[in-house]
């Protein structure tokens, strides 16, 4: 679903988006497809707004970085940030709303291991082609590694040996690119790849 399509769904006006005013109902929405209470959506749309420059209501990247690396505090997200505001920017125009930001983080932190998943998997889809190849995968190594408090040493576990083991394990049908289905299913079945490459698998 796409970012108009999920806000028309929700009954939720582009102006009041885009202005940030929301009304009772429109809270009462974003409570139905995001499970929050009135009182904590209140709370997260005044705390995302104090990031906000002037009257814009959204957050470029190196706001939304910076708002990133307060909400996982005890965790070196330096490069993963950047790759989570291309995952959160759902609607590409290198801003976040609220809305899109409280939808992404809220299945990014409260959802089923499936749906971190799907995220996980569009942190590695970086030409948004629904697959995931090789050179995907070493570029957001780094900072899983760095996420993880790992060293890059080639004569133990190296970017690139890590990269050939993904390959290995999670491309079921040899075609040297990784489906959201084989992605999803092979960290399922494999904890350590799992711990290794889900971003969000401990927020």
């Amino acid at each position: 679903m796409s970012p108009i399509e999920y806000h028309t769904a929700m009954g939720i006006e582009q102006s009041k988006i885009d202005s940030g005013i929301l009304d009772e109902s429109s809270y009462a929405l974003i409570s139905k497809y995001t499970k929050l209470k009135r009182d904590d959506i209140l709370a997260w749309q005044e705390r995302f707004i104090q990031q906000c420059p002037g009257d814009t209501r959204t957050m470029n990247k190196e706001q939304f970085c910076k708002f990133y690396k307060e909400l996982r505090p005890q965790e070196n997200v330096n490069h993963l940030s950047e790759s989570v505001f291309r995952v959160f920017d759902l609607d590409g125009d290198h801003g976040i709303s609220f809305t899109e930001f409280l939808r992404a983080y809220v299945a990014t932190t409260e959802a089923s291991l499936e749906q971190k998943l799907r995220y996980a998997f569009d942190v590695y889809d970086i030409d948004k082609n629904s697959l995931i190849d090789r050179t995907e995968i070493l570029l957001v190594l780094r900072s899983m590694f760095e996420l993880l408090g790992m060293s890059n040493e080639p004569d133990k576990y190296s970017y690139e040996q890590c990269a050939d083991n993904i390959m290995k394990n999670l491309d079921s049908n040899s075609d040297n690119r990784i489906s959201k289905e084989e992605f999803i299913q092979g960290l399922k079945d494999d904890s350590f790849l799992q711990s290794l490459m889900n971003p969000f698998q401990h927020v």
